[in-house]
């Protein structure tokens, strides 16, 4: 079998994909439109989504960019979508290396496909709670060689994770990652005083579609992360984090939470 027809044996144009609805509420083009149908469902409950999710995207950019002037040349990313609309390859200078990685098959697919002509980008599978399954792999090594100084994405991710998985895979990739590697990081921030009926539906839909979500505090996602060492400015709503006002922090304040991120250190 070619390649072209190994590639349309598993895109499936008749069932929705998460990597291609992701793909579409963050404005790209690599969708269908049982994605696209998909999507405007889930934003008739959660309105805000679309807007979240770009706010995730520019956060991972404004991480990339101040490791990137720090010295970073090398990048793995969990759960990372199709590699589309400003990801780490498209944000990095020219010769960044970067292995993404993702649990869905198809997404994987799909974004070797996109970036087939890339020498410095590679793309696996592997889920994010066990990311010794892509650290361990040859791609690693094609890459990077011995080289363990990295940078780690794990953004959108870490509230679908349960408590112990999520700090599981934190330490995992610490003891992984060489001296003066850095992971970027975003959750939420919630606070469990503030639980609202929308945010009773969110989880509702969530769990309808087979994919709890773990929503944390601050505090509990900085314990979480340990061993790795919070840096300045500390843990922030993304909406600062990439300079803008009036975005998710509103449009999501009546669920009891906001999405915050960090750079941390070891």
């Amino acid at each position: 079998m070619g390649e072209k027809d190994k590639f349309a044996s598993i895109a499936d144009s008749g069932k929705p994909n998460p990597g291609r609805i992701y793909d579409y509420l963050l404005g790209g083009n690599h969708n269908f439109e049982v994605d696209r149908l998909a999507a405007e469902q889930v934003v008739k409950v959660m309105p805000f989504f679309p807007k979240l999710f770009k706010l995730i995207r520019w956060f991972l950019g404004e991480a990339v960019r101040r490791l990137c002037e720090d010295g970073y040349t090398q990048f793995i990313d969990f759960a990372s979508g199709l590699p589309t609309v400003d990801h780490i390859h498209q944000v990095a200078p020219a010769g960044t290396k970067v292995i993404y990685s993702d649990i869905d098959p198809v997404t994987v697919a799909y974004g070797q496909e996109i970036i087939k002509d890339n020498p410095n980008v590679l793309y696996g599978v592997c889920p994010a709670e066990k990311p010794e399954n892509l650290l361990n792999s040859p791609l690693v090594t094609q890459l990077f060689g011995k080289s363990r100084r990295v940078a780690i994405g794990f953004n959108g991710v870490a509230y679908f994770l349960p408590d112990d998985k999520f700090q599981n895979s934190m330490k995992d990739l610490y003891d992984w990652a060489g001296k003066g590697s850095r992971l970027f990081l975003c959750d939420t921030g919630f606070d469990a005083s503030s639980v609202s009926g929308a945010s009773r539906d969110m989880a509702a839909l969530y769990a309808r579609l087979g994919q709890p979500i773990f929503l944390r505090s601050r505090q509990t996602t900085e314990a979480l992360a340990r061993p790795w060492k919070v840096m300045k400015p500390g843990f922030k709503p993304l909406d600062e984090w990439v300079g803008i006002k009036g975005g998710v922090a509103e449009a999501s304040q009546g669920l009891g939470f906001v999405t915050i991120g960090a750079i941390l250190g070891k």
